[in-house]
C-alpha cells in the first residue's frame, strides 16, 4: 500500500490559498486575451444570428445590432492581432534571413524586436491620441462614447508591449527561437 504524499490535500479538505493568485495571474496572462476575443467573437455572432431573426421571421429589426456587432469586431481585430503576435501568427518573410549566420540571425532578430517596440509605442500613443479625441463623441444608436470602440487601439497596443517584454525575456533565456529553418524545425539561439 502507498500512501499519497502530495502537498494537494484529498477531496473534501481544506486547500491552502497560497499560489493560488500566482496561478491566476498566469492563466489570465495566458489565456485572459484569447478569452475576451472568443467572448465577444460570441457577442458578434449570437448579434448577427439574432438581428436576422427578428428582421425575417418577425418582420421587426433591432436598431442597434449592426452596431454592436461592427464594435465587437474592431475589438476581436485589434485583440486578434495581439494574439498573432504573442503565438508568432503574423507573416514573416524569412527567404534571406534562414541564410544568414546565426550570429546575423540574432542581431536581426533583436533589430526586428526594436522596431516592433518602437512601432507599438506610436501606435499606443497615437491610440491615445484618438481615444481622447473621440470622448465626446457618442454611437448612434447604441448611445456609448466612441473612445470605448477606439480604445481597441491603445489596448491591443499595450497588450503587444507586454507580450514583446515576454519575448524579450524568453529571448534573453534563449528559450525563443530565432528563425525557422527549411524543412520546418526551428533555431534557437
Amino acid at each position: 500500500m502507498q500512501i499519497q504524499t502530495t502537498p494537494e490535500p484529498p477531496l473534501g479538505g481544506t486547500a491552502s490559498w497560497r499560489g493560488y493568485p500566482l496561478k491566476a495571474a498566469s492563466l489570465l496572462w495566458r489565456y485572459g486575451t484569447e478569452t475576451v476575443v472568443a467572448l465577444l467573437m460570441a457577442v458578434m455572432v449570437g448579434t448577427v444570428i439574432l438581428q436576422v431573426y427578428c428582421r425575417f421571421v418577425l418582420g421587426n429589426p433591432l436598431s442597434w445590432s449592426e452596431e454592436l456587432a461592427r464594435y465587437a469586431f474592431v475589438w476581436i481585430t485589434f485583440l486578434g492581432a495581439a494574439v498573432a503576435y504573442r503565438h508568432g501568427g503574423h507573416i514573416i518573410v524569412e527567404t534571406i534571413v534562414v541564410l544568414l549566420p546565426r550570429r546575423a540571425q540574432l542581431a536581426l532578430a533583436w533589430l526586428v524586436d526594436a522596431l516592433m517596440v518602437v512601432a507599438l509605442v506610436v501606435l499606443l500613443v497615437q491610440g491615445l491620441g484618438i481615444v481622447e479625441v473621440n470622448s465626446n463623441v457618442e454611437a448612434t444608436m447604441l448611445e456609448i462614447p466612441m473612445s470605448w470602440v477606439y480604445g481597441a487601439v491603445p489596448v491591443s497596443a499595450a497588450i503587444m508591449l507586454a507580450y514583446q517584454v515576454e519575448r524579450t525575456v524568453r529571448r534573453i533565456k534563449g528559450t525563443l527561437p530565432t528563425v525557422a529553418v527549411p524543412g520546418g524545425e526551428e533555431t534557437a539561439p
